[in-house]
């Protein structure tokens, strides 16, 4: 791949540079190229000042306005770090799929964050090629703008997309800006095991020649769960474990109590016992066990399954509800906002769900805005992972193996069978949420772990 021989050549050269101001300097004299100085047409040399640098740079594909989870979570962060103290900027892509706001400004600033937006090439989501453009895409335009991170002392850059830390790779190689990493999903990992990459193929062999050069140089890689950080300190020699961190994501919607107007607005009955799942539906996660259940409970008068979300499975979900003639599901695109905040209220309880073989390498978001909401936790997940381990451990719902739909019905029906324990798990769902996973709490994490790297 012409990108990564580039910066092949690109890290050589700075190798070479580096080595000739050793060189230099043990003669007693100073390269030809001092930064504190600038040449006249007279040949003298005159003093200038450098501008400070400032604090911190989000580095992300998705950021405001859009409404996913990969760009509230970061411009939440960021918010909140301008807000204490330091000075954040952003440099992320320009809005498409997931913002109702169209012809935004290339730069604005918010809450306190300046926004430099990048243009790039962006194709449907659904299928590998269109995925693996708009990674590239984004990322190769990222990296034409890299001197543009020589003006922050860190950098904070997400896994997705998967290429992206080259960015900062670079920028700590040649200008020696410090980098942190969010691991929100594990790769090539997880592209693995979701059979969406193959080992030893060319884009494999380039995240793992990118990984050993990001976990060899940044100064703190955050990991979701304790269950993704010991993964990376199993699976990552060039990782040591004073780098490295939990800090969970969080929930960021507003608490609403379920009322008639949002029984309404979904076409339900006061108080029906309504099964939901928000989200993706994608190759990481199991629906196979959800659709098997609603299937079982179609006679079940009951039960109503409320499905909200976007994925490359969804026009699988949307053909077996009409071949199974499932009256019992409801199938939606994504909600945000008044919408999303209405459809967890009236939520009885809540699917969360991983495939197989995903343990450790990946964290549902939406998993906390289900506690936010109180809501009880129907986990359909490997038995040893930390989420089956908890929802049971902590009491705040079931937890059942992928794909079977039999025990996921039987816990539904459990729950519904049993209206005082759900009420109850929905009240412990919540205590943990504001013990553990707040927003507050997270970002106490983060302030912490941006002071020591910036050294503020």
């Amino acid at each position: 791949m012409r990108f990564f021989q580039r910066f092949r050549e690109k890290e050589e050269t700075g190798k070479r540079s580096q080595r000739n101001v050793e060189i230099h300097s043990h003669r007693g004299t100073q390269p030809s190229e001092d930064p504190g100085k600038e040449e006249t047409d007279e040949g003298r040399s005159v003093l200038t000042v450098e501008k400070p640098k400032r604090d911190i740079l989000f580095l992300c594909q998705f950021f405001y306005p859009e409404y996913n989870s990969s760009a509230t979570l970061p411009f939440d962060t960021a918010k909140y770090l301008a807000a204490h103290g330091f000075t954040v900027d952003a440099l992320v892509g320009y809005p498409k799929e997931y913002s109702k706001e169209k012809n935004l400004p290339l730069e604005e600033t918010v809450d306190g964050v300046h926004i430099k937006r990048l243009k790039y090439l962006k194709l449907s989501r659904v299928g590998k090629l269109s995925r693996l453009v708009n990674y590239f895409s984004f990322t190769y335009n990222a990296y034409l703008n890299s001197s543009y991170l020589k003006n922050y002392k860190t950098v904070i850059v997400y896994s997705n997309p998967p290429v992206l830390p080259i960015v900062p790779i670079r920028a700590k190689m040649k200008y020696g800006t410090k980098f942190v990493f969010v691991a929100y999903d594990i790769y090539p990992e997880i592209a693995y095991a979701s059979q969406t990459l193959t080992p030893g193929d060319i884009v494999s062999k380039a995240m793992n020649w990118i990984n050993k050069r990001l976990y060899k140089s940044v100064s703190c890689v955050i990991s979701l769960t304790d269950e993704m950080k010991e993964y990376l300190l199993a699976h990552r020699p060039e990782l040591a474990r004073n780098r490295t961190v939990t800090i969970a994501n969080w929930a960021h919607e507003k608490e609403r109590t379920p009322d008639h107007e949002a029984y309404q607005r979904f076409g339900y009955e006061d108080g029906q016992f309504v099964v939901s799942y928000f989200g993706n539906m994608g190759t990481c996660q199991d629906v196979e066990a959800m659709m098997q259940a609603a299937e079982l409970l179609k006679e079940d008068d009951r039960v109503r399954f409320l499905i909200v979300g976007h994925g490359n499975k969804k026009d699988a979900i949307q053909e077996r509800i009409i071949k199974k003639n499932l009256q019992n599901v409801q199938l939606l695109d994504f909600l945000t906002g008044k919408d999303f905040e209405q459809a967890v209220a009236i939520s009885s309880c809540c699917i969360v769900s991983l495939e197989k073989g995903l343990m450790g390498q990946c964290a549902p978001s939406k998993y906390y805005s289900y506690l936010q909401g109180g809501q009880p936790v129907l986990a359909v997940v490997e038995k040893e992972s930390y989420l089956a381990k908890e929802v049971e451990e902590e009491r705040i719902g079931h937890s059942v193996e992928i794909g079977d739909g039999e025990a996921l019905r039987d816990a539904i029906l459990q729950m519904v069978e049993n209206p005082k324990e759900c009420k109850a798990m929905g009240q412990r769902a919540k205590k943990l949420y504001e013990e553990k996973y707040s927003y507050e709490v997270a970002m106490k994490k983060y302030e912490k772990v941006l002071r020591k790297v910036v050294g503020k």
